[in-house]
């Protein structure tokens, strides 16, 4: 089998390139991202392909080019990059890295959290511009004792809820397949009692047609305004005209998100913090991903 790495810098990681070098007959490394034409030439070519999540596989993609690929390899957790039903008609696999970035993840949303209870942003731009406390337009606050809402609660959510209760919060949670009972973290609920119950909401779902805009004008006014919001999923999980709304309008303290397209006036608001989709990308983390990924390619092939 031919397999092709579009991400160049993984051939850098010893353990992935001799698995690699052990699986196929031949690894090829591309100098460069492929752009989308570039990268329906590459689906011609190999049998295996090895992409990131910039790399965007669509219908009109496979449909336009002779397909060779039967296994596509995704260096990510999550597939909204990905058509998967256009990829299972053309009988491609797909493999990704499910559980390689869920720590960093975790603590990701564990420091939004503090960022956004302790002020953090604020008092930066306090001090650079030389002010004092009393600037700070309302004191922080402490999480022991607070209500985490966790919508999702699958690698990450758990693990979140595992950390949040160390650290003295209640946890609340909804998923799809669970909206009562509770287990040895959280009490589970529906999405609309965890929105008029937490103190802090942390959104861990993927982006599908069923979680567009699950944070909506419904569900924000079901928020305290005392409440946060945190999304590490995709910007598309909330509706952010409405999210800058509430905390125009004093309906919602704070809010944190994990992408690099916000909005602009939500991206200047002083309530809001923003990381450039890095909650999943840490010096641990990269490697994981890339030796997750190869040990299921292996898997895969030994059972084919």
């Amino acid at each position: 089998m031919r397999a092709v790495v579009v991400i160049k810098s993984m051939q850098d990681n010893q353990y992935f390139a001799e698995r690699a070098n052990a699986i196929f007959d031949e690894v090829v490394y591309l100098d460069n991202r492929p752009n989308q034409e570039e990268l329906g030439e590459v689906l011609t070519n190999f049998d295996v392909v090895i992409i990131g999540a910039r790399e965007k596989i669509t219908s009109e993609l496979l449909a336009n080019h002779n397909v060779r690929t039967k296994v596509i390899g995704s260096l990510s957790v999550g597939f909204d990059h990905l058509d998967l039903n256009a990829l299972r008609e053309v009988g491609i696999e797909v493999v990704n890295s499910p559980t390689a970035n869920v720590r960093s993840v975790a603590e990701h949303i564990i420091a939004f959290m503090l960022c956004l209870v302790k002020k953090l942003k604020r008092g930066d731009q306090v001090v650079r511009s030389g002010g004092g406390r009393s600037d700070l337009a309302g004191l922080p606050i402490e999480i022991n004792g607070k209500t985490l809402g966790l919508v999702g609660y699958g690698n990450i959510g758990s693990l979140v809820g595992k950390m949040a209760k160390s650290l003295g919060m209640n946890v609340i949670a909804t998923r799809a397949s669970r909206d009562a009972g509770r287990d040895e973290v959280a009490q589970f609920m529906s999405l609309q009692d965890l929105a008029a119950s937490s103190d802090i909401v942390s959104l861990s779902i993927p982006l599908t047609n069923s979680t567009r805009r699950i944070v909506d004008r419904a569900f924000l006014a079901q928020m305290r305004p005392s409440a946060f919001l945190i999304n590490t999923s995709r910007a598309g999980v909330v509706d952010e005209n409405e999210v800058l709304a509430a905390l125009e309008g004093g309906r919602l303290a704070g809010y944190a998100g994990d992408y690099d397209d916000a909005n602009g006036r939500l991206l200047n608001h002083p309530s809001c913090v923003f990381t450039p989709h890095v909650a999943g990308l840490t010096v641990e983390s990269d490697a994981r991903l890339d030796n997750e990924l190869i040990d299921r390619l292996a898997d895969l092939a030994s059972r084919n």
